[in-house]
């Protein structure tokens, strides 16, 4: 429509993701009472949360998420004008209030407040410039494929932040062709485009690995219950979901339904603190207090509900991952009485 200033048949075929959409929220809706889709986008207002402060922290949320997905962005700095970074800075002091109030005051260590806060304002102030980024390739060029890349870098933004239970980082990746899009348009010099991979890749490679040892956390704690667990009499009950649940299964622990009680004296129950629905409190008694074991984790985690790092899910953090001291993985192990 931008390109041609008039409607035409090709904007018919829109109509069939839209149809299939609507068919698969009608499906959904006859067979589980609900639209998946609708109810993914209503989940997070029916807490007691208030509508505007829920919606301003969704948003920061999303910026944060924007900026530390998307964190290669950060190396073309060096690349832009002294008054525009300038205003990076300017955006950046404003938003660390914001995370400290909102993210970081409940932290008990001062490292880890000033970690969280700091780097929640960094991602965010990416974040915006990502955004500034796209409305200023649109008033520049004015061109079809400016207001197509505009589109793709807001239309992303807003699904991933609004219309979804939680803001996760794979919700943001659809953005990163058109910001790469973005960014070579904009910084037109070879040395622009090539040398801010080097360090991109760099710390691309810390978040991976980070992300591998909290996984490999998951099939080694498992490892090890098997083998401590495998020979006595009583079955080997575990809460929790992800890597856990499976490697757990893999052996035939069995995952505890609260609502079931077929748990029986001598049985072990294993809950992982910092896995999915969870918890601390046993659903029966037990012979005493828990056993505590802990699994170190590295300098940066992408998972972590003690540093407010939510890769997969903002529901554990409004980052998407934290460079900080990162507390162990831990998990309680009860007998049941």
């Amino acid at each position: 429509m931008a390109r041609e200033r008039r409607l035409t048949s090709r904007l018919l075929f829109l109509l069939i993701p839209n149809a299939i959409i609507g068919i698969y929220e009608a499906i959904a809706k006859a067979k589980y009472g609900q639209g998946l889709f609708t109810n993914a986008m209503v989940y997070p207002w029916q807490g007691p949360v208030k509508a505007g402060k829920q919606l301003s922290g969704q948003f920061l949320t999303g910026l944060s998420f924007t900026g530390g997905c998307l964190f290669p962005a950060l190396f073309y700095v060096a690349f832009l004008k002294s008054r525009k970074v300038l205003s990076g800075i300017a955006i950046f002091f404003a938003f660390l209030p914001l995370f400290y109030l909102w993210v970081a005051r409940g932290l008990t260590s001062r490292t880890d407040v000033i970690a969280v806060t700091v780097e929640g304002a960094l991602f965010a102030t990416i974040g915006v410039g990502i955004l500034a980024l796209a409305v200023a390739d649109l008033i520049h060029q004015k061109t079809a494929d400016s207001l197509l890349l505009s589109l793709w870098v807001f239309g992303t933004f807003f699904f991933a932040t609004m219309m979804n239970w939680s803001i996760t980082s794979r919700t943001i990746l659809p953005m990163a062709p058109a910001v790469v899009i973005l960014l070579i348009r904009q910084f037109k010099s070879s040395a622009a485009t090539w040398w801010p991979l080097l360090p991109a890749a760099f710390v691309s490679l810390l978040v991976t690995a980070a992300d591998y040892k909290l996984a490999d956390t998951a099939r080694f704690a498992s490892k090890s219950f098997q083998n401590r667990f495998r020979d006595e009499p009583g079955a080997v009950w575990f809460e929790g979901h992800w890597g856990f649940q499976y490697y757990m299964e893999h052996w035939k622990a069995k995952p505890l339904d609260r609502s079931e009680r077929r748990i029986m004296s001598g049985d072990v129950l294993i809950v992982p603190l910092s896995n999915s629905n969870v918890s601390p409190t046993p659903p029966v008694l037990t012979t005493g207090p828990p056993e505590q074991v802990n699994y170190p984790q590295s300098v940066l985690a992408t998972m972590s509900p003690g540093m407010r790092a939510g890769f997969y899910s903002s529901k554990w953090g409004s980052l998407p991952w934290v460079f900080s001291r990162i507390p162990p993985e831990q998990y309680l192990i009860f007998r049941v009485k």
